[in-house]
């Protein structure tokens, strides 16, 4: 049973970084869409369906036994990091191109 909440309690925190991502990345679609930063547009698209294989990820967690859930739970992390590093870099890159515009 202990296994068990700490397992959830991971998912849970993954979940929220994926969501405060998901929300980043929304926002950027918005400003991207309003200064036509087609480029940063297209990574946002490609970022989604990064984001839509995390979240197959996490369900798989939820439905594994414990060995296969140490596995994804590392895989999951590091495919979240890489996930939120790329947001960043996206964002930088959009705030630069707002601002070289103006």
């Amino acid at each position: 049973m202990q296994q068990d909440m700490l397992t959830k309690a991971e998912q849970e925190k993954i979940r929220a970084k994926l969501e405060q991502a998901v929300a980043r990345l929304a926002e950027m679609d918005a400003t991207a869409r309003k200064e036509k930063a087609q480029t940063v547009i297209d990574a946002i698209i490609a970022l989604r369906a990064r984001k839509d294989e995390i979240q197959t990820r996490i369900q798989e967690l939820r439905d594994a036994n414990a060995a296969r859930a140490s596995v994804l739970r590392a895989e999951i992390e590091a495919k979240l990091a890489n996930f939120e590093e790329e947001v960043s870099k996206q964002a930088a890159k959009l705030k630069s191109q707002s601002t070289t515009a103006k």
